[in-house]
C-alpha cells in the first residue's frame, strides 16, 4: 500500500479516536461546572452580537477581548504581546506541540491525559516521569530537561487537584526546558504563575473559560507567556480561530466576575465538605484545589464503587491510582458520598 492510503491506515490504526460517552443523569466525569451560564448574561452576549459581524472573518482576539484578560490576569509588566486565545485550551496544547514537534515532551503522570494523546498525533516523543506521592521526580527530571524539551504540568494537577511546591516548579525552570504551566482550573485554588510570566521567558501559562465560567460549549482559551513566544504562536496557529460569540460571551464573564465568583464560592465549599466527607468514611483524598475530588484506590474497592455508582447513574472518571469526581450541585454530591459510605460499610 502507498501513498496517502498507507497514511490513512496508519492513522486509524495508531491513533486514539476520542468518542464521548453516554450521558447518565449525574454525569461527574469532565469536571464542568454544573452551573449553567447566567441567564441575564446571555441576554447580555444577544443583546451585544452585532448582525453586520457575523458574515466577516472577525478579528480573533480583538483588541477589547486582550485588553480585559490583561486586567484579569493581573499582572501589570504584561501588554497585548504577551496573550493570545484559542480555540479552548486543547486547541492551544495542540498548537504549542506542533510549534515544538523536533523537541521532547516530558509528563508527570498522572497528568492531563491529552498531552499524550495530542503529542502521539502529530508524532512527538513523549517521556513519562512518575509522580512520587504527588511529587515531581526532581533529580530524574533534572537530568532529562534541558533547551530541547517541553513539559506540561496542570495547576493544580489533573487528576488529583493538587499543588506542586513552588520550588518544583522552579527548579523545572532553571534546566531552560520549557514548562507550560496548565492553570484549567485556576480560579478554584486562585494561585497562579503568570506573575512569573515577565521573570522566566522560558514559561508559559494557559487557561480556559471552560470552567469556572461555564463556556466549555464555546471553545475559548488564552495563553500568556513572552513576547516572542506568543508571536511564534500566532503564526502557527490558524487565522480566527475563535470565532466573534464565543468572544461575546468571553468578554461578558470578564465583565461580570462577581457572578461567577460567588458560584466559584459555592463549588469550593462542596468541594472541602466532599473531601472532609470522605476522609472521614477513612478514604485517602489529595487535597484538590480544582473543581473536582480524588480519591486514591485500590484495585478491587475501585470496580466496586465503579460498579454501584454506574447502577445509581452516577458518572465519575476512572484512574488506574483511583476516580476523580466532578463538584456537581449538593445532591448531586450527596448521592456520591452516600455510595462511598455504602461501600465503607459493607466492607466493615
Amino acid at each position: 500500500m502507498k501513498g496517502y492510503k498507507r497514511c490513512v491506515e496508519y492513522i486509524r490504526q495508531n491513533l486514539f479516536e476520542y468518542q464521548t460517552e453516554n450521558r447518565t443523569k449525574n454525569y461527574l466525569a469532565l469536571n464542568e461546572n454544573p452551573f449553567p451560564f447566567p441567564r441575564d448574561l446571555l441576554r447580555d452576549v444577544f443583546n451585544c452580537i452585532d448582525e453586520k459581524k457575523l458574515p466577516i472573518y472577525y478579528d480573533s482576539p480583538d483588541d477589547e477581548l486582550l485588553n480585559l484578560l490583561l486586567k484579569y490576569v493581573g499582572n501589570e509588566k504584561l501588554n497585548k504581546k504577551n496573550i493570545s486565545i484559542g480555540n479552548g485550551a486543547d486547541e492551544i496544547i495542540y498548537y504549542l506541540l506542533l510549534m515544538f514537534k523536533e523537541l521532547e515532551t516530558v509528563v508527570f503522570p498522572p497528568t492531563y491525559s491529552c498531552y499524550e494523546l495530542f503529542a502521539r498525533d502529530v508524532g512527538v516523543k513523549v517521556v513519562s516521569l512518575p509522580l512520587l506521592d504527588e511529587r515531581i521526580p526532581l533529580d530524574k527530571a533534572e537530568k532529562l530537561l534541558n533547551e530541547n524539551t517541553v513539559v506540561f504540568l496542570p495547576s493544580p494537577n489533573n487528576p488529583t487537584g493538587h499543588y506542586f511546591e513552588d520550588e518544583e516548579i522552579e527548579r523545572l525552570l532553571s534546566t531552560n526546558a520549557l514548562v507550560v504551566v496548565d492553570e484549567a482550573y485556576y480560579e478554584f485554588g486562585k494561585k497562579s504563575y503568570v506573575s512569573w510570566v515577565g521573570k522566566y521567558e522560558n514559561l508559559v501559562v494557559i487557561r480556559t473559560f471552560s470552567k469556572a465560567f461555564s463556556l466549555a460549549a464555546q471553545r475559548i482559551g488564552y495563553i500568556v507567556g513572552s513576547e516572542s513566544l506568543i508571536d511564534a504562536y500566532n503564526r502557527i496557529r490558524l487565522p480566527f480561530n475563535v470565532d466573534y460569540v464565543s468572544q461575546v460571551f468571553a468578554k461578558i464573564a470578564l465583565k461580570n466576575l462577581h457572578i461567577f465568583e460567588e458560584r466559584i464560592d459555592l463549588i469550593i465549599n462542596e468541594r472541602e465538605k466532599v473531601k472532609k466527607k470522605l476522609v472521614e468514611f477513612g478514604f485517602k483524598v489529595s487535597d484538590s484545589k480544582g473543581n473536582f475530588v480524588f480519591v486514591y484506590l485500590e484495585q478491587k474497592i475501585r470496580e466496586k464503587l465503579l460498579d454501584i455508582l454506574k447502577k445509581k447513574e452516577i458518572t465519575v472518571r476512572k484512574f488506574p491510582q483511583g476516580l476523580r469526581i466532578t463538584i456537581g450541585f449538593p445532591e448531586q454530591n450527596e448521592k456520591v458520598l452516600a455510595t462511598f459510605m455504602e461501600v465503607r460499610e459493607n466492607e466493615n
